[in-house]
């Protein structure tokens, strides 16, 4: 069955709302863009999803996070592997949690012995963990009393670390934390910092962090949400946003921007071109390569996908992977068809993108599905990324073609 069929049959399935698909090669040869289905599933809205669609992207925001970071260290601005409490006092203190009282339940804390650096925030090995995740925070806020947050990143993220940091490996809010020494540093917001560093190099209007602010975010060209009930797998419509998260009163540099997909692709396509208008190339190489300060973090990454439900994409080959700075790397050979260098990363409303400059391929899939990891939709991530790969693999059978008939060989 062709892609197009299966995501027509999707759609018609309720399996998705709709979905936004793009892929690009660094040869040019690649250049595919595919929209299906509507923007929301409210009776008597029967807008078509468009590829300029604004879509909650959720932690896809902490690629555009990293790279704001990684700016800041080509320039000089700071270290990746400095205590960075220095810039934002919350994270000097925060201690470790141990575990829970068997007398009344209170939470056990200990000091911790090391610093936080940058390179733990951006490869989630500072301890910093979601409470919205992990069960062992989310009875710690439930504890403290701490259900109702404002939505300010030093209130809902001043938690507990889950362990030393680079002492192991937990997903969590490191990449927010990381916005916040941007902002520290520039004193600007990480919003208006990304307009003029990111967006505006490579011309990107819609993408913002407040749905108010983006020039062109009318209601009806944003996305609704889709939740799923998970007894009858039917799709509920829902308002654009995460509902596990209060409204955000400032920039969650790991979950907390909107844009359209296209925009956001030409992201992705600038990092497959090396092209230089947001990185130097000694830094945009940086990404592709492991970055986890210890084994202890490494082995906690490779604990954490040994069952890799939680997390949105295809997982369904061998998993020898690393944290890069801006996602997850591939560091083996075994993939059929990913290449060692291969740099992934999702978001919660099952969106996915990824970067492979060795078979020189980029793609984003987008949908606005809850909750995370769906496992029908992860389905149509594999398809679309194979899809992708033969693409690149028929083109580039095809170049090799017309350079044989051109040379007089076969």
């Amino acid at each position: 069955m062709s892609l197009d069929v299966k995501l027509a049959q999707a759609v018609q399935d309720g399996v998705i709302p709709g979905a936004v698909l793009l892929a690009a090669s660094s040869s040019g040869h690649v250049n595919y863009a595919n929209v299906v289905g509507r923007r929301s599933l409210r009776v008597g809205v029967e807008d078509p999803l468009r590829l300029d669609t604004v879509f909650t992207l959720a932690s896809m925001t902490k690629l555009l996070t990293t790279l704001c970071v990684l700016q800041l260290f080509e320039r000089g601005a700071l270290s990746l592997d400095a205590d960075v409490s220095q810039h934002v006092p919350v994270l000097a203190r925060q201690r470790i949690l141990t575990g829970f009282s068997q007398d009344d339940g209170s939470p056990l804390l200990e000091e911790r012995r090391c610093p936080i650096t940058m390179r733990h925030l951006l490869t989630h090995s500072s301890g910093a963990g979601y409470h919205f995740m992990d069960t062992r925070l989310k009875r710690y806020v439930e504890y403290t009393k701490r259900e109702n947050p404002a939505g300010i990143v030093d209130d809902l993220f001043d938690l507990p670390l889950l362990h030393e940091p680079g002492a192991g490996w937990t997903y969590g809010s490191g990449i927010t934390w990381a916005g916040k020494v941007v902002e520290k540093l520039t004193g600007q917001s990480l919003g208006a910092y990304m307009d003029s560093n990111i967006f505006k190099p490579l011309g990107i209007t819609r993408i913002a962090f407040f749905l108010r602010d983006g020039p062109c975010f009318p209601a009806t060209q944003v996305s609704d949400m889709a939740t799923r009930n998970a007894a009858t797998g039917a799709l509920a419509p829902g308002p654009p946003g995460l509902p596990f998260l209060p409204p955000l009163k400032e920039c969650f540099g790991g979950e907390g921007a909107y844009g359209s997909l296209t925009d956001y692709f030409k992201v992705l396509r600038s990092i497959l071109l090396d092209d230089e208008k947001l990185l130097r190339k000694e830094t945009t190489s940086l990404m592709f390569e492991p970055q986890l300060p210890t084994q202890a973090a490494r082995d906690g990454l490779r604990a954490a996908f040994e069952d890799p439900s939680w997390a949105v994409g295809d997982f369904s080959g061998p998993r020898e992977l690393d944290s890069a700075y801006g996602g997850l790397l591939v560091v083996g050979d075994a993939h059929p068809f990913r290449m060692r260098g291969h740099l992934s990363w999702s978001g919660a409303a099952n969106l996915y993108w990824f970067i492979d400059r060795g078979a020189g391929v980029c793609g984003f899939w987008g949908t606005q599905v809850l909750p995370p990891a769906d496992t029908a939709v992860e389905q149509l991530i594999g398809a679309f990324e194979k899809h992708v790969y033969n693409m690149a693999k028929e083109e580039d059978g095809a170049e090799g073609r017309s350079k044989s008939l051109a040379d007089g060989t076969r």
